[in-house]
């Protein structure tokens, strides 16, 4: 996977990942059209300081409930709150959990329908600050090389896959992707008027670039429709052994298919979108985030007359925000719990595949632009 290591700012110690392209956009404060807050749990949760108390009842003692859950699993001593009244005794508990982490998770007070006030340990899976930007101009080179026929067959159900189940967006739908390539376009024809007219190197490259655009656009508007076909976690399996082992394209290519199909088995219904929760942040007025939507998606290339300019725009924007969404992983204490459980077993396989699928279609992207 193309992947880019981005907000350095916030991270002074980037350690890109494999295959890193170091890159770099400012996301509009309202996110583009996607897919947000439709987590694994089917509602969306409230800061404690929302929570309409009116005196002693239901979420105090659910409150002290999940704390003794927690207590226990842990050995936290909690402090002392008798001679306190309510809500003081909560304020109290809180403040005292505010500095502590469990099973290097933070502890949230949250509510659900019919809970009022839960204590839940709220974990973070680290995406390394990196664009996972999956490239399209590959499956079109296959696409048009019979020879490559097997290979494009897999990788056609590879980004289905990756667009209807897992979720990512396509570049050719509205979408953060869609307006960072139509931010460049403008960008490059302002400046094709005004500073290039007399320049033959210059203005042959703007022609390419020209080029690029237009084959982007017809190449994309193309592929999506067939990557939006249905796909068959049977057909996946026959068109693997289609690959030549001998072939150490091919041979990449399967491998890394194979787990993604191992994956799909595992989890056949699991979207990115379900474990990223922006809600659990509490963001102000003037608060740029970065949500998931803007580091994950399909692009066009990373070897086009146009990939250092996007790459560059996007980690200059990403630099300069707050926030970025990732997934969390929430352990409720509403019930005792025998043992610490935060589950990414589903993402740390998929974000390793992204870039390991990325870096093999980069090997099959060997065509000059518009050649």
């Amino acid at each position: 996977m193309e992947t880019t290591s981005i907000i350095r700012g916030i991270r002074p110690n980037i350690r890109p990942l494999a295959r890193c392209k170091r890159g770099t956009a400012k996301p509009a404060k309202k996110r583009t059209k996607g897919t947000h807050h439709n987590g694994f749990l089917t509602h969306s949760f409230k800061p404690f300081q929302s929570l309409p108390f009116s005196g002693f009842g239901q979420g105090e003692r659910e409150f002290f409930r999940s704390l003794e859950n927690l207590c226990q699993l842990y050995g936290w001593q909690a402090p002392d709150t008798s001679g306190l009244p309510f809500p003081q005794n909560i304020s109290a508990v809180l403040e005292k959990l505010s500095s502590q982490r469990f099973d290097g998770a933070s502890v949230m007070l949250l509510q659900d329908k019919g809970n009022p006030a839960r204590l839940a340990t709220v974990k973070t899976f680290d995406t390394n600050f990196c664009l996972y930007y999956v490239p399209v101009r590959p499956l079109w080179l296959m696409k048009n090389r019979p020879c490559k026929r097997p290979c494009y067959e897999l990788t056609r159900t590879l980004f289905a896959y990756l667009y209807q189940t897992i979720g990512i967006p396509f570049f050719r739908e509205p979408g953060y992707i869609d307006n960072s390539y139509d931010s460049l376009e403008n960008w490059i024809r302002e400046n094709d008027d005004e500073n290039y007219g007399d320049n033959k190197e210059e203005a042959e490259y703007r022609k390419r670039q020209f080029a690029e655009l237009d084959l982007m656009r017809m190449a994309g508007d193309t592929l999506l429709p067939e990557i939006k076909s249905p796909y068959e976690l049977e057909t996946w399996e026959q068109q693997l052994q289609q690959i030549s082992l001998t072939d150490k394209q091919g041979r990449e290519l399967r491998e890394v298919a194979s787990e993604l199909l191992k994956l799909a088995k595992d989890y056949p219904e699991r979207a990115i979108k379900d474990t990223m929760h922006y809600e659990l942040h509490e963001a102000s007025e003037d608060d740029y985030s970065i949500y998931w939507e803007n580091y994950i998606s399909f692009y066009w290339s990373g070897n086009d007359t146009l990939q250092h300019m996007l790459f560059d725009m996007v980690n200059s924007e990403f630099q300069e925000m707050g926030y970025q969404e990732e997934p969390v992983a929430i352990q409720w204490f509403d019930t005792p719990r025998e043992k610490p459980h935060h589950d990414f077993d589903f993402e740390t396989r998929l974000f390793f595949l992204l870039d390991e699928l990325t870096g093999v279609l980069n090997d099959f992207d060997d065509e000059e632009p518009n050649a």
